[in-house]
């Protein structure tokens, strides 16, 4: 009878190791899952289940085809501020443009706010600041509120908020390849995806 209450003890805790065992890798499993690597810094960065890592949002792919022409990698760094998780790139044409002898340059800039309040509050802040200038033109059809402001020789800019999420996209010194509907399409694009 000993014998038996011995191997009976014995194969409970082989069996509520094993348990322990498979409920520990699962939940590293999870945590693995949660730490992504931003591809362009090569930075690991926590993740929420489901949601897309900052640097897959904008691509080099996306700036060529905003700036018209072959582009490199001229910024790249990621934060946290406050309660604001803070993401920015930049890349820059290879080459001047011929005909109007300026260098076309794309800068992205991603933030997560913890709060929506503080998302609609950033975005109203930046929106009231610039809503005087010329060229500045609600958009309806992108996130759940965007503008677009361009002066009409120099610079394109898209301000988007989704949800926490807001964006800017911004290409500064618009050369004679520099592409309105890409720049458009991508930002339409950039925001689905949020």
């Amino acid at each position: 009878m000993k014998k038996i209450l011995c191997l009976i003890t014995v194969i409970m805790t082989v069996l509520g190791c094993n348990e322990s065992t498979t409920t520990s890798n699962t939940k590293d499993q999870q945590e693995n899952e949660q730490i992504k690597t931003d591809p362009v810094t090569n930075d690991k960065v926590y993740q929420p289940p489901g949601s897309i890592p900052p640097g897959y949002l904008f691509t080099k792919s996306d700036a060529e085809k905003i700036l018209g022409e072959q582009a490199h990698l001229t910024d790249s760094s990621s934060a946290m501020k406050v309660d604001t998780l803070e993401y920015k790139c930049a890349y820059t044409a290879n080459s001047k443009d011929l005909k109007t002898g300026k260098t076309g340059v794309v800068y992205f800039l991603f933030e997560q706010y913890a709060r929506l309040s503080s998302a609609k509050n950033a975005y109203s802040s930046i929106r009231t600041a610039n809503e005087n200038h010329e060229g500045v033109k609600t958009l309806h059809d992108m996130g759940d509120e965007a503008y677009f402001h361009s002066d009409g020789q120099n610079f394109y800019l898209i301000l988007v908020r989704k949800g926490e999420k807001m964006i800017r996209i911004k290409v500064n010194k618009t050369t004679s390849t520099t592409s309105l509907d890409e720049f458009n399409l991508v930002a339409k694009n950039i925001t689905a995806a949020l």
